[in-house]
């Protein structure tokens, strides 16, 4: 069968500071969905993806010592090092590491993320000449935090709003060639879009405790790597 790995990489963003997190004991990352670290389910979704690296973009060594000690998984671990510049910080030092030609970035927050999805968005920025592909919904709300990213060109406009200080994401998808991917593609492999579902607040962690018990099923049923 032919290895679909073409210089794929992924990144997870777990450095963010979730202010509405601040009364747990962990980060929102290492926050426990079903006895596992939502970090955790990231990494056991995505590791079903063909990708070349796997990058989880911290805070700081701190943070990253914690990650290693509370999470299992083929990735490496990354620091950010600009200060007031929000995902934009983690996405910077994930590109400056990686040497994979197309990076799917996303959060650390998002424990139904669709392998099936994430393919189809490597594979349209394959067979294209897009800088990115971003899914779009039908209000025009983007997700540029579950999208694939060209490295090259991307670096480059990252460098750029840093330079102008400016963080939002609005902003870099303004310096690249972007395709919008309409949702409603997407919900032809996940009908009910639960591949966006992110974990925002203590109460939505709750809410996904008596929700997830596909999540339970799907880590009991996945296959024991021998050594």
């Amino acid at each position: 069968m032919e290895d679909k790995r073409c210089g794929r990489g992924i990144v997870i963003l777990a450095g963010g500071k979730s202010q509405r997190f601040q009364s747990y004991s962990y980060d929102k990352c290492l926050s426990s969905l079903n006895d596992l670290p939502l970090l955790q389910h990231t990494v056991d979704r995505i590791a079903e993806v063909a990708a070349d690296e796997v990058i989880v973009a911290a805070r700081d060594r701190k943070q990253g010592e914690a990650i290693r000690n509370r999470t299992t998984g083929n990735f490496s671990i990354v620091f950010d090092y600009l200060n007031d510049f929000g995902p934009l910080s983690g996405i910077l030092a994930a590109l400056e590491r990686t040497s994979c030609y197309q990076c799917l970035i996303i959060g650390c927050d998002m424990p139904f993320i669709n392998p099936e999805v994430v393919e189809l968005l490597f594979d349209i920025i394959a067979s294209s000449g897009y800088d990115a592909v971003v899914p779009r919904w039908e209000n025009g709300m983007l997700e540029p935090l579950h999208a694939v990213y060209r490295r090259e060109s991307t670096l480059s406009a990252i460098k750029n709003v840093v330079v102008e200080g400016d963080r939002r994401l609005s902003n870099l998808l303004a310096q690249l060639d972007v395709y919008l991917l309409p949702v409603a593609k997407i919900r032809e492999i996940d009908p009910d879009l639960e591949t966006f579902t992110n974990i925002n607040t203590p109460a939505e962690l709750e809410l996904h405790h008596d929700h997830d018990h596909a999540l339970q099923t799907y880590h009991r049923s996945k296959p024991v790597k021998s050594d």
